[in-house]
């Protein structure tokens, strides 16, 4: 059997038969050579066959037998070669280009799923939140209550400001993730992505929720501005530095602070000018 070139453009006849008395059956079959998909039958007998001539094999299959026949070899004009080989490199941009998009497609379901599990978590974690508040609440109104049953005026004044400062030291430990989980609202905020941003939404309004909840229980926050005097009472001093303001006068705030009620439980944190 002949070796064929790139682009050849082959014309076989294969012919099958039941009974070697039968006569073939022919079906003819024409082909690029390296740019068409080959019939696998054709490529088996071709491999597998008995050599008859250059241009004839013979092959048997179980109960059928076989007859592949070399119609012509004509090689392609050149401006059909080279449209085949655009085509083929079309093709081959075309597969490339869709296995990128495949990637694409599986990193963006990727993330989807990392923001859904976030998002799922955020939620979980603000409800739980959210009932270990209500559950302190509960039991300090117990507290209270048990403390309003005592008549003496004295013992009513205790009462009340267990009342007002129950959950100080839940607050003092909840202050740091709140104020973190507020700017880690705030950095996202600025990051340009859609999705990001509905989501953020989201997690800013359980943010609010859980601050509202928070803010009930007499919890103010202490925000101070760049200009205003040091007042020890309601800021410390992170850093002293060399300014041309006035002496104590606040540069920069490093972190806000917290009130519950009248009492100081975290004071912001400022850049005071030496």
């Amino acid at each position: 059997m002949q070796n064929f070139n790139k682009f050849d453009n082959v014309i076989f006849e294969l012919g099958k038969k039941e009974s070697p008395k039968d006569k073939f059956d022919f079906k003819k079959y024409s082909y690029i050579w390296d740019y068409d998909e080959i019939d696998p039958l054709i490529l088996e007998i071709m491999q597998n066959g008995k050599k008859i001539n250059d241009k004839e094999i013979s092959w048997k299959n179980k109960k059928l037998s076989y007859l592949l026949k070399i119609i012509s070899i004509k090689k392609v004009n050149s401006k059909v070669k080279e449209l085949i080989e655009k085509t083929q490199s079309l093709e081959n941009e075309t597969k490339s280009i869709e296995n990128k998009l495949k990637l694409q497609e599986e990193s963006i379901n990727n993330l989807n799923a990392q923001i859904d599990m976030l998002q799922n978590k955020a939620i979980e974690e603000a409800n739980l939140f959210k009932q270990e508040v209500l559950n302190i609440q509960k039991k300090a109104q117990e507290t209270i209550n048990e403390h309003k049953q005592k008549t003496t005026q004295h013992q009513e004044q205790q009462a009340e400001e267990i009342k007002m400062y129950a959950l100080q030291s839940l607050l003092e430990k909840l202050i740091q993730p709140l104020n973190n989980f507020e700017i880690a609202i705030t950095a996202a905020q600025k990051i340009d992505n859609d999705v990001l941003k509905n989501f953020i939404t989201g997690f800013n309004m359980l943010y609010k929720q859980v601050e509202d909840i928070l803010m009930e229980t007499g919890l103010t926050k202490i925000i101070p501005q760049v200009g205003d005097v040091f007042d020890a009472n309601f800021h410390q001093v992170y850093e002293l530095v060399n300014s041309d303001f006035e002496k104590d006068t606040i540069l920069e705030i490093k972190n806000i602070g917290y009130k519950l009620h009248d009492r100081v439980i975290k004071p912001a944190l400022v850049v005071v000018a030496k």
